[in-house]
């Protein structure tokens, strides 16, 4: 039981940290990319693609002209894209809003819901919850959220992720990009087999 709640703890904190490093870098960023690969060697690589073997600028210029623009993104952060053929703010989007709303989340970030970053954290979010159910020996509600995070892996982020990660690779010009999608991918890969063992339940529907 303590090695299957230390592992899910483990996860927990891997999925607030990828959701961190898909905003705009900074000084922050830098200290949490070192600190975080003390504990979790998984992404210590990373360390050797921050400052200062780089600039932030350089990492800052980077980020904008993958996911920001002004002349058109080269690898857009919004699971629609992927999901409904380039469209933004589609069906699947709604679907993401409403899986926030349904955990009572506010949308702090003036920005489409299903960005990478708000994706990872609404995982990290459905395993705080089953941690916090575990701890309160709730077993109905450890289920529900188990549910909830295979779902939202197979419905949206799983789905999309992939394909994400290889625009990145094709034209990222830092190599902290390309490393950081590369194992945000492999990442998923394996928590989706994570997730399989924990329930049999299907895939939420998009909803129209």
């Amino acid at each position: 039981m303590e090695d299957n709640l230390a592992h899910t703890y483990k996860r927990a904190n891997s999925y607030k940290f990828l959701s961190q490093c898909y905003y705009l870098p900074n000084e922050e960023l830098v200290e949490k990319v070192t600190n975080f690969a003390l504990t979790e060697q998984f992404f210590a690589e990373l360390q050797k693609y921050i400052p200062p073997v780089v600039t932030i600028d350089s990492l800052e210029i980077d980020f904008t002209k993958l996911f920001v623009g002004p002349f058109g993104l080269l690898a857009p952060p919004y699971g629609s894209v992927y999901l409904e053929s380039k469209r933004i703010m589609g069906d699947s989007t709604i679907d993401v809003r409403k899986l926030y709303e349904d955990e009572d989340l506010e949308i702090i970030i003036k920005d489409a819901p299903d960005h990478i970053a708000m994706e990872l954290e609404f995982m990290y979010y459905l395993i705080a919850k089953e941690i916090q159910s575990t701890n309160e020996k709730n077993l109905r509600d450890i289920q529900i959220y188990q549910q909830k995070q295979k779902a939202f892996l197979n419905s949206h982020l799983a789905r999309w992720l992939p394909e994400f990660a290889k625009k990145v690779q094709e034209n990222a010009q830092t190599g902290f990009y390309k490393r950081l999608t590369r194992l945000t991918d492999v990442f998923i890969r394996r928590d989706l087999k994570t997730c399989a063992s924990l329930n049999n339940q299907q895939p939420y529907p998009i909803r129209g």
